[in-house]
């Protein structure tokens, strides 16, 4: 990296971290708008039940999972949260620090739950989603042959004219920052593997996979179809990989990336009497007969295409230029699995949000064809493209910024309600 590239990342990371902080601050605890709140409280109980409560619902502040938006539940003595205990191993070292910063400060109401913390998210979500846009650039000019002027293109059509920019900062604590900078710096590892074939490379690429897993695990499912994209493609290079060091970097990987899992089972045994239970029993792909595609892509409610445009680039790029490379063609695959899967789940939209957040943690794999289109747009086409990004940003920020959280729009394809969104 170059010191402008430096200062450049620097700044990014201070202005998302300017607007996620500002946008809270306006906001006190134990709001639906805090950080600290539903989806985002049911991630991070797992912190403050293990730190403080030594997993004893008695011991919890009193209705403290009423004052966080029902996240996970205080009942019959037991701590339970439906949502995957990765987000908290990533969330970790921010809490460590939050609680160290409580303990300075003598507070001792509301551990695990006090301002400190809440702040926790922010800084944390923004340090990861920074790295994750940092390992995209590194990746694009190292691996992908964009010149720097198209990889910070790349970078800001990511955040910029996406919905991205929205869970990075409004919506701090949800999965997507953490898994984005996990997906990315994967095939970040993936490339240097390749180029050294060392068996501790690829100990990280398998270990970071399986903190991937303990994040979200049905993105497993998705995760294996990208796999095969990058072992077809480069199969030759791994031919030349030597058995030990398979062997030697699988197992290795394995063992440091096995914690999280076994956590997982262990606290499905705690919370739901089986190490094979989850908390998502009682919801299921209810619509695999009633999949509505065009609305889960186009409609004001959360479409994905119409909150992130960015993905017509990339989807234009996998058939440009499949005749070149083939195997592009799994990212389609990859785009209509995500479709299909969360079109069948019972609630299509994933609930409250700007967007469909679905694709979000797959920006970087959608970001090699996005490359490919990117990479022969002439010096004209792309101020042409920054031009139009700058316009279509601005106009997602100014809907996001005035986004209460959930859609009020009557029914899935109500444009005035959208309307209203990006001119109030």
């Amino acid at each position: 990296m170059k010191l402008v590239d430096n200062i450049v990342f620097v700044l990014l990371f201070g202005l998302l971290l300017f607007v996620s902080l500002n946008r809270h601050s306006r906001h006190p605890r134990f709001n639906y708008h805090s950080q600290i709140y539903s989806d985002k409280a049911g991630y991070q109980v797992y912190l403050p039940a293990t730190f403080y409560y030594e997993w004893d619902a008695a011991q919890m502040p009193v209705e403290i999972d009423s004052l966080v938006g029902s996240g996970f539940s205080c009942k019959d003595n037991k701590i339970r949260t439906k949502y995957p205990i990765g987000v908290a191993v990533m969330q970790l070292p921010f809490f460590t620090l939050a609680a160290a910063i409580d303990y300075v400060q003598g507070e001792h109401v509301y551990l695990g739950f006090t301002e400190n913390q809440h702040l926790a998210l922010n800084w944390s979500t923004t340090v990861y989603g920074t790295l994750a846009l940092l390992l995209i650039f590194l990746i694009a000019v190292q691996q992908w042959n964009l010149t720097r002027a198209q990889a910070y293109l790349l970078v800001f059509l990511l955040f910029g004219c996406s919905n991205l920019l929205y869970y990075l900062t409004r919506d701090a604590g949800m999965a997507h920052a953490y898994l984005l900078f996990c997906y990315s710096l994967i095939i970040y590892l993936y490339y240097r593997f390749l180029a050294s074939k060392s068996w501790m490379v690829l100990a990280g690429v398998v270990a970071i996979s399986l903190l991937a897993l303990s994040i979200r695990h049905i993105n497993g499912l998705f995760f294996a179809v990208v796999g095969i994209y990058f072992l077809l493609t480069y199969r030759y290079r791994l031919n030349e990989v030597t058995r030990n060091t398979w062997a030697k970097g699988v197992g290795i990987g394995s063992i440091i990336g096995c914690p999280p899992v076994i956590l997982q089972l262990l606290y499905n045994q705690y919370a739901f009497g089986s190490s094979g239970a989850t908390g998502y029993a009682n919801e299921s792909f209810s619509n695999w007969d009633n999949i509505k595609l065009l609305e889960l892509w186009f409609a004001p409610n959360n479409g994905a295409l119409l909150y992130a445009p960015i993905m017509l680039i990339a989807l234009y790029g996998i058939v440009k230029y499949r005749k070149q490379n083939r195997h592009l063609l799994w990212f389609l695959v990859l785009f209509l699995l995500i479709s299909v899967v969360y079109g069948a789940w019972w609630s299509p939209s994933l609930g409250c949000g700007f967007g469909h957040r679905g694709f979000i943690e797959f920006f970087v794999f959608f970001s090699l064809p996005m490359s490919r289109v990117i990479r022969h747009w002439t010096e004209k086409k792309q101020r042409v493209a920054w031009a139009i990004g700058l316009v279509v940003a601005t106009i997602l920020f100014s809907a996001q910024w005035s986004f209460d959280g959930c859609w009020y729009g009557e029914g899935p394809w109500d444009w005035a309600e959208l309307a209203g969104l990006i001119t109030s």
